[in-house]
């Protein structure tokens, strides 16, 4: 395959992918900022801190560990208690047990809840935009610089 053809190809796959990530970063910071306006405020607790340890083989053979720390947090909504698993986790872990913690939550659905600081909320969109403004430029270089060399 001629060069400036893998460029336009490779450029534009990198494109494509940087694209979607950019769409899927608005679209999760859309529905996070939504979610918040309407949530209300309460604090809660962090009862538990559950371990979820991952094992991948590094390219030298050995086999490495992490683990993720995800707190559970438990709150109370007109004398109803209620109690979410956080979808953010982190080593170390970023809270510890008996820990009071701001949370958000749907008034109309209280079990529909979420830590309410800014790295739980906005951590995913940060990724994925992060990665976005990674993809698309780049792709977009060597798509250019592809199609360059194919005219020649």
């Amino acid at each position: 395959m001629h060069n400036g053809r893998l460029f336009t190809l490779v450029g534009g796959i990198f494109g494509l992918i940087g694209l979607v990530l950019l769409g899927v970063t608005i679209a999760l910071a859309v529905s996070t900022a939504s979610f918040l306006a309407s949530a209300q405020r309460t604090d809660g607790t962090v009862v538990e801190l559950t371990a979820r340890t991952s094992t991948t083989r590094t390219q030298d053979g050995y086999t490495r560990r992490s683990t993720t720390w995800f707190p559970t947090v438990e709150f109370t909504v007109d004398g109803r208690q209620y109690s979410f698993h956080s979808s953010t986790g982190s080593n170390p872990p970023a809270y510890t047990k008996g820990e009071a913690v701001p949370v958000a939550y749907d008034p109309d659905n209280p079990s529909d809840a979420r830590i309410a600081s800014f790295w739980s909320a906005f951590l995913a969109p940060l990724i994925t935009g992060g990665l976005g403004l990674v993809f698309t430029p780049v792709g977009t270089i060597l798509f250019l610089r592809g199609r360059r060399l194919a005219q020649r």
